[in-house]
């Protein structure tokens, strides 16, 4: 065989796993282009963290299994210590692990996708997700919330492997990855309860051996809470303060007080209210805007301008259509989707509908591996039926690749949008950065408390 046919060969049978590299490449590039001057400020949620890091490397800092200033498990934060220790405790250190880890998302998500849909599908789907607005804001940030798609994506593409394989390595690399959801920003307590909420469908998928994928289960369960068991001590000395946030933000609570929920009062008004509203958050970008509702207890300042375009839906118009048609396309498919659909609804549930405030782009991000399946089917579809031989599927990804541009050049001009950076506060300009490194490193050394940015800037103002 001549050398360049055999090379053609090679190339030809490889070219999916090469485009995929490909793929990877630029999603990295997109995050690493100017990763520690843009966006050019620290929102409190990053320059907080940093701070925590800050004494995770030079002071007295939370244990292991110590909870941070959210209060959330810090174990997240000893993850990025490493690179803001390479890094000149910069920004940028601050902010690589999150592009790190939502560019190698990808790679569960493309194997996951695979179990149902063609190549060309995946890869067109998971451009448009590695390009959304939504994605990338999160990918650029110093905050731990975007590692939420990796583990989601890792769990279920290990229990997957695990039902098909009747391995049971799998089911406990599973329960492992519900753990570390378990560790990690709060929206990742949902992975551990979609992968028990699949439990009625995996056994009758797999019901003529419904009792191995049964202890499959229970071995993953063990896992997930053996890994979390060391966390306990401390939610145990303060259980009020660890569900301090949950508490803040649930819907119901706020349906109870005085005042209600917009003026609706119990379960029976506000939820009703809060399963329309967010069914259209895909769609409408009228729902992401308005007046917030704030506690109580505290006067909490709208967060979601910051999180993503306010006024605007969270998915592009052509996003969105792919998006309904695949919803409806799984309907009539009904085959190896009830897995999405659990994946879809379990964190919508839980981190939208329960929740106040919302629809909420940060507390959502559990759901983008779902969301993006459903574009793939639809892509996965039009691929099928659409002739080869004219311009038709090269059209499509035309209209892909035209998308993603257009929404990552979206994402670049809002996030540099002066608006925008108002809706961060508060926060620490960029500018200021080196000064206020050095003060909060100075404070670390000397096992001075946590300095919130808010309280900075106070000081700021004050000199």
């Amino acid at each position: 065989m001549p050398a360049a046919r055999w090379t053609a060969g090679r190339l030809a049978q490889y070219r999916y796993p090469l485009l995929l590299a490909a793929l990877l490449v630029v999603m990295l590039a997109l995050r690493l282009i100017a990763l520690g001057s843009f966006p050019r400020n620290l929102m409190a949620d990053e320059a907080d963290n940093l701070v925590v890091i800050y004494n995770i490397l030079y002071g007295r800092a939370p244990g292991l299994f110590g909870l941070d200033w959210k209060p959330n498990p810090v174990l997240s934060l000893y993850a990025a210590a490493p690179f803001v220790a390479v890094f000149g405790e910069s920004a940028l250190g601050l902010r690589l692990l999150s592009a790190l880890t939502s560019t190698f998302a990808l790679i569960p998500l493309y194997a996951l996708y695979r179990r149902h849909l063609s190549a060309p599908a995946c890869l067109l789907a998971l451009s448009l997700l590695g390009t959304s607005v939504w994605y990338l804001n999160f990918s650029r940030s110093g905050w731990e919330n975007v590692h939420i798609v990796l583990l989601t994506a890792a769990a279920f593409w290990l229990l997957t492997r695990a039902m098909e394989t009747s391995q049971w390595r799998y089911y406990a690399l599973a329960g492992a990855a519900a753990a570390l959801g378990l560790f990690g920003y709060f929206a990742g307590r949902a992975i551990l309860v979609a992968l028990l909420a699949y439990v009625p469908f995996a056994l009758w998928q797999h019901r003529d051996r419904w009792v191995q994928v049964l202890m499959g289960y229970v071995l993953l369960g063990i896992v997930a809470v053996s890994l979390f068991v060391p966390q306990l001590p401390a939610i145990r000395r303060n259980p009020d303060m660890f569900n301090i946030r949950a508490e803040r933000v649930s819907v119901t609570r706020a349906a109870n007080t005085p005042g209600g929920y917009f003026d609706r009062h119990g379960r029976a008004e506000v939820l009703p209210y809060q399963l329309w509203r967010n069914a259209r958050f895909f769609f409408d970008g009228d729902v992401l805007a308005g007046d917030s509702y704030s506690p109580p207890e505290q006067l909490l300042q709208d967060t979601r301008p910051r999180y993503s375009p306010f006024g605007r839906a969270l998915l592009d118009p052509f996003t969105a259509v792919l998006f309904a048609v695949g919803l409806l396309l799984s309907l009539w498919r009904r085959e190896g989707v009830a897995l999405w659909w659990v994946m879809l609804l379990v964190p919508w549930l839980l981190t939208q509908v329960l929740t106040i405030n919302t629809p909420d782009a940060a507390r959502g991000i559990g759901m983008l591996p779902a969301i993006y399946f459903f574009v793939a089917l639809s892509l996965d579809q039009a691929w099928r039926v659409l002739p080869r031989r004219n311009l038709v599927r090269p059209g499509l990804v035309a209209a892909v690749a035209l998308t993603a541009m257009l929404t990552t050049a979206s994402y670049f001009t809002w996030a540099a949008d002066p608006q925008t950076l108002a809706a961060r506060e508060p926060a620490v300009p960029l500018e200021q950065f080196d000064a206020w490194r050095s003060l909060q490193i100075q404070r670390a050394r000397a096992n001075q408390p946590l300095l919130p940015v808010s309280i900075w800037q106070q000081l700021q103002m004050e000199e």
